[in-house]
């Protein structure tokens, strides 16, 4: 199989996070996955956007399409924008960007996923799209409304522990064993998209540093039927270790550098899909 070359935001290190001209650069680059995020506005419009609320703290979910920034893009932008390019072959990985924390500023789990779905749907990506999420029972949702779309569960230690009164909150009611692999498969999840490790911003040339995402979870998830894509990993060196670990694809702000060390690695490249009139 293909590794799975993912631009983070569209590449947040080379343009412009979640936009057209960030999404259009890692086409014309050559990436397997454009990873992006949603929210959804007052009138159920499906934004692409990371943070919930724009920098005047107001919050998207309040809002109507025409209050937001030109450059925030809707995702039937990004849809248009793969068939312009004629595409084919890119898929997206949409974060639904539910929290568990502070869901009653935003929306319910059950609403963000049928808004989303019905997006996706009337976009015909359903069968070019993974929803990705930190939320357990967002994916359970995903699963029972649209077996069509891949589920990837991001996980890192955080949102596995245990809160003061209960279970993690981020496990939406399931009941995740000790070993969340276990669980993952038994959900039916495609992939887990675990932290490359701790410091996040650091790497295996940092002494400091501790993995995450090791052997032992790459070959246990493996072994479950689960694909691993570390998230969010910008340094060469740490990309090529994960490479050699046999992950199934990575998940980058800079793409042009993860081309690199596939080159090197004796990988295959994703296409380019430059805009038609160059």
């Amino acid at each position: 199989m293909t590794f799975d070359l993912q631009a983070h935001r569209g590449g947040a290190g080379l343009h412009p996070e979640n936009t057209l001209e960030a999404f259009g650069g890692a086409l014309t680059l050559g990436v397997s996955t454009l990873e992006l995020d949603v929210h959804l506005t007052r009138e159920d419009d499906v934004v692409v956007s990371h943070d919930p609320a724009l920098a005047d703290a107001r919050l998207i979910r309040r809002l109507t399409r025409a209050d937001l920034p030109p450059s925030m893009p809707l995702l039937r932008d990004v849809a248009a924008l793969l068939d312009e390019r004629a595409a084919r072959g890119v898929r997206l990985n949409l974060e639904i960007k539910f929290d568990a924390m502070a869901a009653a500023e935003l929306t319910t789990r059950a609403e963000f996923v049928a808004v989303t779905l019905d997006a996706i749907r009337i976009d015909g990506l359903v069968d070019r799209t993974a929803v990705q999420c930190f939320d357990w029972g967002v994916l359970d949702l995903v699963g029972k409304e649209e077996p069509g779309v891949r589920r990837n569960l991001l996980v890192s230690p955080k949102y596995l522990k245990p809160d003061k009164d209960g279970p993690s909150r981020w496990f939406g009611g399931l009941d995740v064993a000790e070993e969340f692999l276990t669980t993952a498969a038994e959900q039916g999840f495609d992939a887990v998209s675990p932290i490359h490790g701790s410091p996040f911003l650091g790497g295996v040339d940092d002494e400091a540093y501790v993995a995450f995402a090791d052997g032992e979870l790459v070959d246990g998830a493996h072994a479950a039927g689960l694909q691993v894509i570390p998230y969010v990993v910008d340094d060469p060196p740490t990309m090529a270790a994960l490479v050699r670990l046999g992950v199934d694809g990575l998940i980058t702000n800079y793409p042009d550098r993860l081309r690199a060390v596939l080159e090197a690695e004796g990988l295959s490249l994703p296409q380019s899909f430059p805009p038609r009139n160059l």
